[in-house]
């Protein structure tokens, strides 16, 4: 057998990276661009790791192949007030814009100008940012004026992206963030608004609740598992197009395993590619979920540690059970030796701290094991 060639791997784990190695999605993109057409916010709901930045990149990506279009992405994940959220988003805007608009970082100083910018470098990208003395609620709501004065301005037709955006409802203090984007959403014609989030409870209050400034403002998309037999092609011609063969039952045992959850196949399918081997066979696939679990094993030895003995059966119950739509029932709890409130107290606590995943189907709400690969090795625990 031939030497393989040191060819990229095509299953990014952290990053996207361009349209060659993206799965499917279509239907979510045609909701997207229609979305962006007509001018209708949306929010993109998902469980953590389900590809929901994935696609965002994959969205703006396309539109950045008109020169009509300017795309601005803003994590919000790591914010704690409100004056940090104006700081994020005016740092990616200013990004953004001076990657469009060569010595636009001049306009700066006139349009933040009583909120005394200095300008900074990022040391490892060299992109420029601000600082801004933002010190209340009145320098929040003149600051994000100035940033939508400044974007409703420009030629373009902007895309606004705010990812995470349910960690407003986490801040320390109130938050006058969503009543304040409500007044741009309605004034500025060329921005285009689109907010995701996999809190999907807060999520949910933010634009489901009539009490909230964004009741009702925006179309919905919950971003769910890809599917299998998509997932399964990309898969196959990925590995056909660097010249490899990965059998299809050896795809098929995959997705099953990692729910088709896409973090967890792209992690698994990233360390299938990089085995140097021309074909991938079922012996390989169960060598790399042994050795996933293997080096996960002390963070999973962690969690069971923190966890109160009833806490710990609860959730062990449920990974066994694969998915449960109750606790209280007579089955689980003998079966799991727990009493019906012992066992419901457990689960509210495991759904709050996101090692178990409650989610609303027709059928009623059922509940999960959040992450796969601690799922799988609850299911293997004695």
């Amino acid at each position: 057998m031939g030497k393989l060639k040191d060819t990229f791997n095509p299953f990014p784990t952290t990053k996207y990276i361009d349209p060659r190695y993206f799965c499917d999605r279509e239907t979510e993109l045609e909701m997207l661009k229609s979305a962006y057409k007509n001018d209708r916010p949306i929010t993109i709901f998902s469980m953590r790791r389900m590809g929901k930045t994935g696609l965002i990149k994959h969205f703006q990506t396309h539109l950045n192949s008109s020169k009509k279009n300017l795309c601005i992405y803003v994590d919000m994940f790591s914010t704690n007030s409100d004056e940090e959220f104006v700081e994020k988003l005016v740092n990616a805007s200013i990004l953004a814009l001076n990657n469009n608009k060569k010595g636009f970082l001049s306009e700066i100083i006139e349009v933040f100008g009583n909120y005394k910018p200095k300008f900074t470098l990022d040391p490892l990208t060299g992109a420029p940012g601000l600082e801004l003395d933002i010190r209340n609620k009145s320098d929040v709501k003149m600051s994000l004026a100035a940033l939508f004065t400044l974007l409703g301005s420009q030629k373009k037709r902007i895309h606004l992206a705010i990812d995470e955006f349910q960690q407003i409802a986490n801040y320390e203090n109130s938050t006058n963030i969503p009543s304040t984007i409500r007044e741009y959403m309605q004034d500025t014609k060329n921005i285009r608004f689109l907010f995701s989030g996999s809190q999907r409870h807060l999520l949910l209050e933010l634009f489901n609740n009539p009490k909230q400034p964004l009741f009702r403002m925006v179309d919905q998309l919950i971003l769910e598992e890809i599917d299998s037999k998509k997932y399964k092609e990309f898969i196959i011609s990925q590995f056909d197009k660097a010249n490899r063969v990965i059998q299809p039952e050896v795809v098929e045992d995959l997705l099953n395993w990692a729910r088709s959850h896409t973090f967890y196949v792209q992690v698994i399918c990233n360390k299938l590619f990089s085995l140097p081997k021309k074909i991938i066979e079922n012996t390989d696939l169960k060598q790399i979920k042994y050795s996933i679990k293997k080096e996960l094993e002390m963070n999973f030895i962690a969690y069971k540690n923190l966890l109160s003995k009833n806490q710990y059966k609860t959730l062990k119950g449920i990974a066994k059970e694969n998915i449960v739509k109750s606790v209280r029932t007579k089955y689980f709890t003998n079966k799991y030796n727990l009493a019906a409130s012992t066992a419901n107290q457990s689960l509210k606590y495991l759904v709050d701290a996101e090692i178990v995943y409650e989610q609303n189907t027709k059928k009623g709400r059922e509940y999960k094991v959040y992450d796969v690969f601690f799922y799988r090795w609850l299911q293997e625990e004695g």
